[in-house]
C-alpha cells in the first residue's frame, strides 16, 4: 500500500515538472496580450443593455449549444491538468468583468455541467444589491472533478445575476474542496462560498496556484454583490454578508447512487425553490478563516439568518456553451490585504 503511494506521488511530481517546463518554454503567455472574448460580434454594447436582455442572450447561446443526443464525457484531473492550470491566466477569474469566457479559456475544474434560468428572491436581512431580489440569472450546477477512483463526489454552484447597464454579480460555492464521499445525491450538503484548507498534497498545490492572484484561494467575497442592485442603482450604504450558505430545499435530492448527475437534475422543473440562502452571523464578519474547519462549518450554519430563495425559471440545460462559453467572476480577496 505505501509502495504504491509513493508511486503515485513520484508519478505526480514528475507529471507537474514536465508539463511545467512545457509550458514555461512554450505556452508562455505575451505580456500585455489583449484578452479576446466569446462574446459574438452580433451583440454590440452588450454590457449596457438590460439584465433581462442579457439573460435571454446568454440563454439563447445556451438552447443553441444544447447536447441533443450524448451527454460528453465527464473530464479527469490529474497530474497533467494541475500542471496545465498553473499556467492559465488565473488572474481572470478574479480581474475579468465579463459574463463570456476568453476565447482561450479552459475549465479544469467544474468543466462539466448544466445552467438554468433563476431568480433570487428576499426573504429576509438588512444586505443591499442584489440581496434585496432580482428576477434575472444563471446558476450553474457542475462538479469539481470527475467522481472516480480516490475522487470523490463534490457538488458546486456558480450564481450569476444579471445587472441593468452594468457588469454582473456572481458567486461560487462548494460543498468543501473534497467532497460528500461516494455519495452521489447532488443535495446531500449545503454549499458555501467559504470552505476550509485542506492539508493534502493535491490541495495545497491547488491553494499555491490560485494563492498567485489571493490570499486565501478558500474564500470568495461578496461585497460586489451588495453593492449594486438589480436595476444597476449604485448603494449609498452597501450592507454586505461575508459567508452565504446555500441550503437546498426541503425534500430535494438526487440518487445517492453512482450515476450521471446532469440526468438526473436535468428532470428538475422550472417553478422549483432550489436553495434558501443563509448570511452567517455578524459576528462572524472578522473570523480568522485561516483557522476555519468543517466543525465550525456546521456550527455557523446553524446560526445564520435565512436572507432569501433561489427559484429555477427554467429547466436545467446542459450545452457546450454552458460548459465553455459563459464566465463566472470569483470575487477573490486581494493580495496586498496581507
Amino acid at each position: 500500500m505505501r509502495g504504491r503511494m509513493k508511486k503515485k506521488i513520484i508519478l505526480f511530481l514528475v507529471g507537474l515538472l514536465a508539463v511545467s517546463l512545457y509550458t514555461t518554454l512554450v505556452l508562455q503567455p505575451s505580456e500585455g496580450q489583449e484578452v479576446l472574448l466569446r462574446n459574438p460580434t452580433s451583440i454590440p454594447n452588450y454590457e449596457s443593455k438590460s439584465a433581462q436582455e442579457k439573460q435571454s442572450l446568454l440563454w439563447s447561446n445556451i438552447t443553441e449549444t444544447e447536447y441533443k443526443n450524448e451527454l460528453p464525457a465527464l473530464s479527469k484531473f490529474g497530474a497533467w491538468q494541475m500542471a496545465l492550470m498553473s499556467r492559465q491566466e488565473i488572474e481572470h477569474k478574479g480581474n475579468l468583468h465579463s459574463d463570456f469566457a476568453p476565447q482561450d479559456w479552459r475549465k479544469y475544474l467544474h468543466h462539466r455541467g448544466l445552467v438554468a434560468k433563476v431568480r433570487v428572491i428576499q426573504k429576509g436581512g438588512l444586505y443591499t444589491g442584489i440581496f434585496k431580489g432580482a428576477e434575472f440569472g444563471l446558476l450553474r450546477l457542475s462538479l469539481t472533478f470527475r467522481p472516480k477512483g480516490s475522487r470523490d463526489f463534490a457538488p458546486g454552484l456558480a450564481l450569476k445575476v444579471l445587472r441593468d447597464g452594468t457588469s454582473s454579480a456572481n458567486v461560487s460555492a462548494l460543498v468543501s474542496l473534497e467532497g460528500q464521499g461516494k455519495d452521489f445525491n447532488f443535495f446531500k450538503n449545503p454549499l458555501s462560498n467559504i470552505v476550509p484548507i485542506k492539508s493534502s498534497f493535491g490541495f495545497r498545490t491547488m491553494h499555491r496556484i490560485f494563492g498567485r492572484v489571493t490570499s486565501y484561494p478558500e474564500e470568495l467575497l461578496l461585497e460586489d454583490m451588495a453593492k449594486v442592485d438589480s436595476r444597476g442603482n449604485i448603494e449609498s450604504s452597501i450592507h454586505s454578508p461575508r459567508q452565504l450558505f446555500f441550503v437546498p430545499a426541503d425534500g430535494l435530492k438526487t440518487p445517492s447512487e453512482e450515476h450521471d448527475f446532469r440526468k438526473s437534475l436535468a428532470e428538475i422543473k422550472s417553478g422549483t425553490i432550489l436553495y434558501h440562502i443563509f448570511a452567517a452571523s455578524a459576528e462572524k464578519m472578522n473570523f480568522d478563516y485561516s483557522e476555519y474547519t468543517n466543525e465550525d462549518a456546521a456550527t455557523f450554519r446553524d446560526q445564520s439568518e435565512y436572507i432569501a430563495d433561489i427559484e429555477l425559471t427554467s429547466d436545467f440545460i446542459a450545452s457546450s456553451f454552458g460548459d465553455e462559453g459563459i464566465f463566472f467572476r470569483h470575487q477573490v480577496r486581494p493580495l496586498e490585504e496581507e
